[in-house]
């Protein structure tokens, strides 16, 4: 392959991803709260004792099988959030928030506090993740658009 044919491919495969970028799957709100349930579930979980904690595990787990099976269905591709690029520092700051409301929800199980502390600490897991996937997608498709 000569350096114009490898420019010609490489330049091929940027606008690929422009054309993903412009035509792929645009997640309806339904879908990013989809996903913020299943966050705030695992969050929630670490708040009860068993056999709750693993009832709570289970949802998720159930949860995450289905939004990949449904997403290949309906869209033809699941976008796997743990990526290099762009995206790895939303899904960082996203796993250390979750590991601190998992910790939040552990310390409340641990003192005792009431059902209303651990799904206020649930609700508040839901809305971050909610927030950050909104976030993770429109930094996903503006990294396809500039063919990073």
């Amino acid at each position: 392959m000569n350096p114009i044919e490898a420019q010609a491919a490489l330049d091929s495969m940027a606008e690929a991803r422009r054309e993903l970028a412009r035509s792929g799957p645009k997640y309806p709100l339904w879908r990013h709260a989809a996903f913020a349930a299943v966050m705030a579930a695992l969050v929630l979980g670490q708040g009860f004792g068993q056999p709750w904690s693993l009832l709570l595990m289970v949802f998720p787990m159930a949860a995450v099988a289905w939004l990949v099976t449904d997403d290949r269905k309906r869209y033809g591709v699941f976008v796997n959030g743990y990526r290099k690029g762009r995206t790895l520092p939303v899904t960082l700051t996203l796993v250390v928030l979750m590991l601190g409301a998992m910790g939040a929800e552990i310390y409340a199980r641990s003192y005792g506090l009431g059902l209303l502390v651990k799904f206020g600490i649930a609700g508040f897991a839901f809305v971050v993740a909610l927030a950050m996937s909104l976030w993770w997608t429109r930094v996903y498709d503006r990294e396809l658009l500039k063919g990073a």
